[in-house]
């Protein structure tokens, strides 16, 4: 991967390699008072090796505006704020600012699109622009790109992709005008071409200017590829500086970035287009996070540039490392949208949940502590590893006890479902960090009180997780049946009909494992999802190998799972046949089947052969609570599931081992 770190030019702009921090919202956009957070996130991605980051979308209008939590380069005070962000961070490296309107995403009632269609994701119909309008919006466009390097931006990109609204003009499944913005497949294209020469007029000569352009809508009825082959070419004929290829719709009923998608899946598109049209820098994206999909991607010729986003938020130094070749010590990006996306699209500040200090930079200091401390860390799940690898960072000596055989808790359990298998990245990540850092780690080792005063530890983090809840049922032992901790670690094997008893979280996830017990590859997914028709995708109906059934008594399927990626795998599942009960009691197992009585009193039984118990969790705090009674003056701290087990998840277990480091030795 040499060539990668060679310099690329786009532009007049000379990037040190072929790597670039692509457009993610941070959710501190939109403020007044929030540039010293932003630069901070930013400077120590530039830090890590990245030469080019991409800004979250900056609104040209007030129109255009996807919600509150965005700028506007023409509201006074948020163009100061980004100039502000800027003058930080200059010298680190080019901050590229996107132009962005949402069109018809916009979550407002005031919202405007080619046509008056309403998006499925969105509640307001929006309105029509006038011809004139249109004119307006592409001098928008231009002033906006004006005020970018007017505040200190070396690049912009215009948001031409995921459906936002120069697509919504592309497409005629938004555009249905007859005019000079619509009408057939060419003046479709030109509000995009328009917006682009605003943008090159208003800007100084060679300054660079990516365009963002939808490689494939995953729309129902979206551009053929031609179309998109056509519009690439009219922008380059434009001289854009480069082109980045985005996938999929919000809307589309496609997951395109979520654990579900095979790494590196997309790639493809981009390699088509830029077999087509030589001569301009074609910038690929969408789940790449690991050096070996980042050298298929070049080795094939598919890009001459790739963009990451999440990975950054995973690990600053993504970059740096791959150029040193230090792979095991990347914290991978396990596509999970947890606190990245999901946080986004609920309008919170951003982070990520295997990285909980990012955009928390500033909160948490990475200055070695004066005064280091003996710690003791006591279970390797995600909130023991998180406290570990904090604790010594900031230059405490630091022991992890382990009583199974490898570290991972839970997130090893979780590894085990399809598509989380990107949770083995997690585990190699800290494996590997603890030992740099000079943690010792003592795996089959039991802790108790004994131990503990024996090793007498300045601080003590209690990370002992959880347990699965004990559940009784009339006749249960009728079938066989085991709880999801013996399924998923192989000891017990249901049969063919499987009722599945718990629908939250791990239960839908284990429903998954039941009926696809593999990782998504290329050809599975792009079988599955029609993708090679182009035009035509959706999800595909299939049979599985066994017959499911998930059962809750109260409350939605999936609940703890991430809005932005439960649809889809509930869309996986459905197509699967698996069937979904709520609103009931159980009443007994018999060996038909298990019987379950509805909220208006009907019984029936499914016919089944076997149980798998997906009850919830219990926190295992005994030890925590022995110990905190017998020597109450030591420094004792409880957190992940031992602390809460009733909202207990990941992320909020990585957080809190991150927030037991930086609270060691500090005064209550």
């Amino acid at each position: 991967m040499l060539k990668a770190f060679e310099p690329i030019q786009i532009g007049n702009l000379t990037l040190p390699n072929h790597f670039v921090m692509g457009s993610m919202h941070l959710g501190l956009e939109g403020e007044v008072g929030t540039a010293e957070r932003m630069a901070a996130f930013y400077e120590r991605r530039f830090d890590g090796g990245v030469g080019l980051i991409v800004t979250g979308g900056i609104s040209v209008n007030e129109a255009g505006k996807g919600s509150k939590t965005f700028f506007n380069f023409q509201v006074p005070e948020h163009a100061n704020e980004l100039q502000k962000m800027n003058q930080l961070l200059k010298g680190k490296g080019t901050m590229c600012a996107q132009l962005f309107h949402a069109g018809r995403y916009a979550n407002s009632r005031d919202c405007v699109a080619p046509s008056p269609i309403r998006a499925p994701i969105n509640r307001f119909i929006p309105k029509a622009l006038s011809e004139e309008e249109c004119w307006k919006t592409i001098e928008d466009f231009g002033i906006s790109a004006r005020i970018a390097a007017e505040v200190g931006f070396g690049a912009v990109e215009i948001m031409g992709s995921e459906g936002y609204l120069l697509n919504q003009f592309f497409s005629p499944v938004t555009n249905q005008r007859d005019d000079y913005f619509g009408g057939d497949s060419i003046r479709r294209m030109n509000m995009s071409v328009e917006v682009l020469r605003s943008v090159i007029k208003n800007l100084p000569e060679g300054f660079p200017v990516i365009f963002r352009m939808s490689g494939i809508d995953l729309i129902p009825g979206n551009p053929t590829f031609d179309d998109v082959v056509q519009l690439a070419k009219l922008l380059r004929e434009e001289k854009v500086s480069a082109l980045n290829i985005g996938i999929g719709w919000h809307e589309s009923r496609i997951p395109t970035i979520s654990q579900l998608v095979p790494r590196g899946a997309w790639s493809n598109i981009a390699g088509k287009i830029k077999a087509k049209t030589p001569g301009v820098p074609i910038i690929a994206s969408n789940r790449v996070n690991d050096p070996i999909t980042m050298e298929k991607i070049f080795g094939n010729n598919e890009a001459d540039i790739i963009s990451m986003a999440r990975p950054f938020l995973a690990d600053a130094n993504i970059i740096n490392k791959v150029k040193s070749g230090d792979y095991k010590r990347i914290n991978t990006c396990i596509a999970c949208n947890q606190a990245c996306l999901d946080h986004a699209f609920q309008e919170r500040s951003v982070s990520c949940i295997v990285n909980p200090e990012a955009v928390n930079e500033l909160q948490f200091p990475t200055e070695k502590v004066q005064e280091p401390k003996s710690v003791v860390i006591i279970g390797s799940g995600p909130a023991g590893l998180e406290a570990a690898r904090a604790s010594a960072s900031l230059g405490h000596n630091v022991v992890v006890l382990e009583k199974a055989n490898s570290l991972g808790g839970q997130f090893h359990l979780a590894s085990h479902i399809p598509g989380k298998s990107e949770f083995k990245e997690t585990m190699r990540y800290f494996e590997n960090e603890l030992a740099a850092l000079g943690v010792t780690i003592r795996t089959n080792t039991v802790a108790n009180l004994e131990l503990l005063e024996d090793m007498n530890p300045d601080v003590v983090i209690f990370a002992t997780g959880v347990i699965p809840r004990e559940f009784s049922l009339t006749g249960l032992e009728n079938l066989p049946y085991g709880n999801y901790t013996d399924y998923l670690t192989g000891k017990f094997i249901p049969g063919k009909k499987v009722a599945v008893i718990g629908g939250g979280g791990i239960g839908v996830d284990v429903a998954h494992k039941l009926t696809e017990d593999s990782d998504p590859s290329y050809e599975s997914y792009d079988h599955k999802y029609n993708i090679s028709s182009y035009t035509q995708v959706a999800i595909q109906p299939h049979e599985s190998d066994r017959k499911v059934a998930v059962f809750r008594r109260n409350g939605k399927h999936g609940a703890g799972l991430g809005p932005t990626t439960f649809w889809a795998l509930k869309q996986e599942l459905d197509s699967a046949g698996v069937e979904f009960y709520h609103g009931l009691d159980y009443k007994e197992v018999t060996k038909e089947g298990l019987k379950v009585v509805l909220k208006n009193g009907e019984e029936f039984i499914y016919k089944c052969d076997s149980i798998v118990l997906c009850v919830g969790q219990e926190k295992e705090s005994s030890l925590y609570e022995e110990f905190t009674s017998k020597f109450p003056n030591k420094e004792a701290i409880v957190i992940g599931g031992a602390k809460n087990s009733k909202a207990v998840d990941a992320k909020r277990a990585f957080l809190e081992g991150l927030e037991a480091a930086h609270s060691i030795g500090v005064k209550k």
